[in-house]
């Protein structure tokens, strides 16, 4: 009951102060836009006059009544975004952030859209580095996921413009460095796929593919993580073909390309060693050496296919062991590993 009766508080408190009702008198709402800027207008001209002496305080109280009182009047919106100025320079990131907000839901025909946008993006980036935050008005410290909020709404109130991208890499970033894979991958792929032009689309291929290899735990385990990183590297690769960090792209592959290549050999070795069926193994293991022929992994390959072979030619399989269950058995997973390899 309480709670509710809560929430209630804070919903209306919202709500009126947002639309600028008045809990006693007239209701501006019922009050013509020309007359609430008449009325607006001497209140409005005190608080710019307060603003040019320095009059911080004076002014924000004035611009207050002004978009409260009067939130039709022509002066509301020009109000919140002097108000957004002042906590802007006094560093209160928070306040200035919502009276931005505030003119980009109530005022969207705001003329100057892109300066808004603009200062939200530094209030989220002032933000994320901690600037002038302290945790109970002491400790400094960074607002990490109040930023991440902050770049998502400079994110879905302009989409296309260049700050959407840098907004998102940011996102990437913060995520990063809080170890959230997860949400720092969805942040990257959004990046690629919105804004494959942006200038940010090299930075994010070659990130997302690093942070699919911190995933690979190793050639025992699923492979579906490094896939992925080799697929990110290799779109590098070949759309960034002269970036500067091509180098770095390369050895990530090539460390990928061994975990794939050695997972290949373990399955190998398993069918080789525990099931002796030669022929699946042998298929395992020329996919380790077409993966990484160079790799140490396809050296150990060659060297097991050789030992089957040697095998075949000593001792040929007998008719009764070729009508026998078990090798009708490794025919037919043959034949649908084939079949799933090369379809048809």
């Amino acid at each position: 009951m309480i709670r509710t009766v809560f929430t209630f508080i804070c919903l209306v408190t919202a709500f009126s102060t947002a639309h600028g009702f008045l809990w006693f008198g007239e209701d501006p709402i019922d009050t013509s836009p020309v007359l609430q800027t008449e009325k607006a207008r001497p209140i409005y001209e005190k608080a710019l006059t307060a603003q040019r002496e320095g009059k911080t305080g004076r002014a924000l109280r004035a611009y207050k009544k002004v978009y409260r009182n009067y939130p039709a009047a022509d002066f509301a919106a020009q109000s919140l975004y002097n108000s957004g100025i002042i906590y802007f320079e006094k560093k209160k990131w928070k306040k200035a952030f919502g009276m931005f907000q505030t003119i980009l839901i109530y005022h969207p025909d705001f003329p100057q859209f892109n300066e808004l946008i603009d200062y939200q993006f530094r209030i989220a980036l002032a933000t994320a580095e901690g600037e002038s935050i302290r945790l109970l008005y002491v400790i400094p410290y960074r607002a990490l996921n109040r930023a991440v909020g902050y770049f998502e709404i400079v994110i879905s109130n302009a989409p296309y413009s260049e700050y959407a991208p840098l907004a998102l890499i940011n996102v990437a970033l913060i995520h990063q460095y809080k170890g959230q894979t997860a949400e720092a991958i969805d942040a990257l792929d959004r990046l690629i796929n919105n804004y494959p032009s942006s200038l940010l689309a090299d930075d994010a291929y070659l990130s997302l593919a690093e942070t699919f290899a911190t995933l690979v735990q190793g050639p025992d385990y699923d492979q579906g993580a490094t896939r992925e990183a080799i697929s990110y590297f290799e779109d590098f690769l070949i759309l960034f073909s002269n970036n500067q960090d091509v180098a770095r792209a390369e050895k990530g592959l090539a460390d990928m390309e061994d975990v794939y290549a050695r997972s290949k050999l373990v399955i190998g070795e398993y069918y080789f060693k525990y099931r002796r069926w030669f022929q699946a193994a042998e298929i395992f293991f020329n996919e380790a050496i077409t993966i990484a022929p160079e790799s140490a992994a396809a050296e150990s390959a060659r060297a097991y296919i050789s030992r089957i072979q040697a095998i075949r030619a000593n001792r040929p399989m007998t008719k009764q062991e070729e009508a026998s269950p078990e090798r009708q058995k490794e025919k037919s997973f043959i034949r649908r590993w084939l079949d799933r390899i090369i379809p048809g």
